[in-house]
């Protein structure tokens, strides 16, 4: 095998090790997120964001309640991440709600759009409905297009 495709097989390997990780992650933090938000009353969160120009971020996280009035994310601990293959499997310092709600919006565009963030971008929301335990990612892609046309008269 040449070195270029030692190189691709082994970037293959690791991006596959990534995905499965980031899936991991999130799937922790999917359980971990829904019973202080469900103590706090809070019905429904949308996390947003916006991306383009090699650049972006999750740039709000709005939670509702159940008269659907917006309201201040709760001031409540989740559970950091441990992965069991962590050297010593140190306990971590429980994250704020509001910051694992920020790492779920990140890891799901890491995970499901890629470079959501690069070019023309991408922008869009995670919405939790908290009641359903249920998580949905709607992303819109930007992208240019161009209509070319040559004609010979």
């Amino acid at each position: 095998m040449t070195d270029f495709q030692a190189a691709i097989t082994e970037f293959a390997v690791r991006q596959a090790e990534r995905e499965a990780q980031a899936q991991i992650e999130i799937q922790h933090l999917k359980g971990v997120v829904i019973p202080p938000l469900r103590t706090a009353g809070i019905v429904r969160v949308e996390i947003g964001f916006d991306g383009y120009g090699d650049s972006g971020a999750v740039e709000e996280c709005v939670c509702y309640d159940a008269a659907n009035a917006s309201v201040a994310c709760p001031d409540a601990a989740a559970e950091p991440f441990r992965p069991e293959t962590s050297e010593g499997n140190v306990d971590g310092e429980p994250q704020s709600l509001a910051v694992a709600l920020e790492s779920l919006g990140y890891l799901a565009l890491e995970r499901h759009h890629p470079g959501w963030e690069l070019n023309d971008g991408a922008y869009g929301q995670l919405v939790i409905d908290v009641a359903e335990a249920s998580f949905t990612l709607d992303c819109s892609l930007r992208f240019t297009a161009t209509d070319d046309h040559s004609t010979e008269l």
